[in-house]
């Protein structure tokens, strides 16, 4: 594999987001910094980690996974509406057709649980390209209000995509003992219980069940962030692995624990723990966690092992 080849989603995501940064030219509204947020997830991260993976075979996967974000990027670059809609389709589409090719090597593959948070990953990665297509579209389904589906997009390139990649690489080092393997079910429930847990929220369900679902998400993430802290003490790694590790472990762990206290924020409030303060520290926490550190501690370990 050529350099070009190996680093073009690098260069071509790059260029992308920095178009997108001399287009708006600020960030002073919330939902700038959540889309910028979210085309470095789409156009950086993301294909990055499916390289990293083996997940994109050929080099024509890998240039309609770049051209796809790219009409993302351009769907961020005008107002909600059908046009906008139809530039963020294309990833939509992607993310639907990497989840039937997960789906079926799922089911032609023994049911590890390596297996299964490796499948999770694409299970849940539609999900945000659905929140965002919606977004762009502006809509605003079941009352929520248009920041929260932006936040949902965002949110599963990141939780829903990156968290259960870097997990899965965790996974297949070595036979997991039992309390790793709790941090990946608390990973794989607490996903979509998070997803649950706000939904009930908005339709005036009692608190508790957003506040358990946030528990159980925060705890699967603290567990990934610990797993990668005692990582970084092993022998055998190269300095920039251990530091990419650290780095893991502070930012993702910093952004766990956040969501957690607002997972409790009905029964133990606290002032500064707003949805702007949550999107601007909590998302750039978990963007550099499962995002910058997760792409560099995996860079040289990830293998098409499942």
């Amino acid at each position: 594999m050529t350099n070009e080849l190996k680093y073009r989603e690098l260069v071509s995501g790059s260029l992308g987001v920095g178009l997108y940064w001399l287009w708006k030219g600020s960030f002073y509204y919330e939902d700038e910094w959540v889309e910028l947020l979210l085309l470095l997830g789409a156009m950086v991260f993301v294909p990055l980690a499916m390289r990293q993976s083996g997940t994109l075979k050929t080099k024509a996967e890998r240039g309609v996974v770049i051209w796809s974000t790219w009409a993302l990027l351009l769907a961020y670059l005008q107002e909600p509406g059908l046009v906008a809609a139809l530039f963020a389709l294309p990833w939509l589409m992607v993310s639907l057709w990497l989840f039937d090719r997960a789906l079926k090597k799922l089911l032609l593959s023994p049911l590890a649980l390596v297996d299964k948070v490796h499948f999770a990953a694409y299970l849940y990665f539609p999900i945000g390209q659905l929140a965002a297509f919606s977004d762009r579209l502006g809509w605003a389904p079941l009352g929520f209000s248009p920041i929260i589906i932006l936040l949902t997009a965002a949110h599963f390139h990141y939780a829903g995509f990156l968290l259960p990649w870097v997990l899965a690489n965790l996974l297949g080092r070595k036979v997991p003992s039992y309390w790793q393997r709790g941090v990946a079910w608390a990973v794989l429930l607490g996903i979509p219980a998070v997803a649950v847990g706000i939904t009930s929220s908005q339709f005036g369900v009692d608190p508790w069940v957003e506040t358990l679902a946030a528990t159980i998400m925060a705890l699967g993430g603290l567990g990934v962030a610990f797993w990668h802290a005692r990582l970084a003490l092993e022998a055998g790694q190269v300095l920039t692995q251990r530091l990419a590790s650290l780095g893991l472990f502070l930012c993702l762990g910093t952004g766990m624990i956040l969501a957690l206290l607002y997972g409790w924020r009905n029964y133990f409030p606290l002032s500064f723990l707003s949805i702007p303060w949550m999107y601007e520290v909590h998302g750039t926490m978990n963007t550099l966690g499962v995002g910058v550190f997760g792409i560099l501690v995996n860079r040289k370990t990830s293998a098409d092992k499942h």
